[in-house]
């Protein structure tokens, strides 16, 4: 009689498919709460863990490295099912990120600002997701968790979309606060982590009913109860501005300060400006593009005489600083004549301008003039900008300031649906 290839033994089932031979393990000690059902290619290993759960102190080495090894079964299927948002960042990155940026060319200045935007963008998403937070977990105790809350060490990037609640981010703020950061820079933080949570629908169908805990948090906790973004009208002094011309007198930088001053231009707006951009049909003007908007900035005779005075034939842009370039040679200036003027604050006066001559309440009109995405960065400084009488009473004089008197004109710029 033959002898079988392999030997019978407890535990062991053999399998034959497809001309192959498998080994099946199956051990059940309830009392050490050892179970054990495995599938080996290999007689000899099936044999090996049979000897080694038959042994008196196998059993507990055995017991021990199932449990591991479910574990890890555990975890990779709920990396599988229930992925952790640092996935979800990976993706929102792959999508949205690089695609927007990936024409850009890093040794083309006005390409380079544009890519210095992006990695602030994965920073501010970098420290949202990676800064160690107090996260609030499910405890067998019966107590109020206005006495006790059990927490543990964690980041927000490991933790489950369904999650992540408002406390975590109330702690966020906290952590933030306790490196330093101001309570703006917080909430500049915030909004764009909320930008990258909307997007995850569109990641995972899953999560279409999912909260938005980054525009739930308590703002009591980020401002200390105090309110911070009040915006106030912004006005050069007679003074300062004649200290400011008598510096910048023959430097460099005194056409760049000019258009951010008179045009309200912002800095890289000007810094990078192209004869490309300047039109003199049908009324001398300059098209903007910035932070994925576009604006038309009409110029009076002066204007475009200074502005004509600027453009080279043989080169694209009117200046050849870069952004960085610019803002060393800006705070050098400043420094030098001990003047505390930031570059923006030429902005923020042309807008308080502005809005004198044009009045407040003509929100939808200066928005479009001065290239805010929505009225409402005007409205929320009504109640803070004195509501004084425009000095303009009819249409055609706001026609006159902007650059010419065609309200057909005005209609195809500024409220236009393309």
């Amino acid at each position: 009689m033959p002898e079988a290839p392999y030997p019978k033994q407890k535990h062991l089932t053999i399998i034959e498919k497809n001309g192959r031979h498998y080994f099946k393990v199956q051990f059940n000690k309830t009392k050490l709460g050892l179970k054990v059902n495995k599938t080996f290619t290999k007689y000899e290993d099936a044999l090996e863990l049979i000897n080694a759960c038959e042994n008196k102190y196998g059993k507990l080495t055995v017991k021990g490295l199932m449990d591991t090894e479910n574990e890890r079964y555990k975890l990779l299927e709920q990396w599988f099912t229930d992925p952790p948002i640092r996935d979800y960042l990976d993706k929102y990155i792959q999508r949205y990120i690089d695609p927007k940026y990936a024409h850009l060319d890093k040794n083309k200045p006005e390409d380079k600002y544009k890519l210095r935007q992006k990695q602030s963008t994965l920073g501010m998403l970098d420290i949202c997701l990676n800064t160690e937070i107090d996260h609030e977990v499910e405890t067998e105790f019966k107590v109020s968790r206005l006495h006790w809350n059990e927490t543990v060490r964690t980041k927000i990037c490991s933790l489950r979309p369904k999650e992540l609640a408002s406390s975590d981010i109330n702690n966020l703020i906290i952590a933030l606060k306790a490196k330093g950061m101001k309570p703006i820079s917080i909430s500049t933080y915030l909004s764009r982590a909320s930008v990258f949570w909307k997007k995850l629908p569109s990641l995972n169908r899953d999560l279409a009913n999912l909260p938005n805990p980054w525009l739930m948090y308590d703002k009591d906790i980020l401002t200390n109860g105090n309110k911070i973004f009040k915006k106030k009208p912004f006005r050069f002094n007679h003074q300062t501005l004649k200290q400011l011309a008598k510096t910048i007198k023959g430097k460099n930088i005194r056409p760049v300060v000019h258009l951010m001053y008179k045009l309200g231009l912002r800095r890289q707006e000007a810094v990078l400006l192209t004869k490309e951009q300047f039109f003199e049909q049908p009324k001398p003007h300059l098209y903007i593009q910035s932070k994925n908007t576009e604006r038309i900035v009409y110029l009076n005779e002066r204007q475009t005489r200074f502005v004509k005075s600027l453009i080279r034939e043989d080169k694209s842009r009117l200046f050849d600083y870069e952004v960085l370039g610019f803002d060393g040679s800006y705070s050098k200036t400043m420094e030098s004549a001990e003047l505390n003027i930031k570059q923006h604050d030429f902005r923020k006066d042309y807008i308080s301008r502005m809005i004198e001559q044009v009045g407040i309440s003509n929100s939808i009109l200066l928005s479009q003039l001065l290239g805010h995405t929505t009225p409402r960065a005007i409205e929320r400084i009504r109640n803070t900008f004195p509501e004084g009488k425009a000095q303009f009473t009819d249409q055609s004089e706001i026609l006159k300031q902007i650059g010419h008197r065609n309200s057909r004109i005005t209609a195809e710029h500024y409220y236009s649906m393309k």
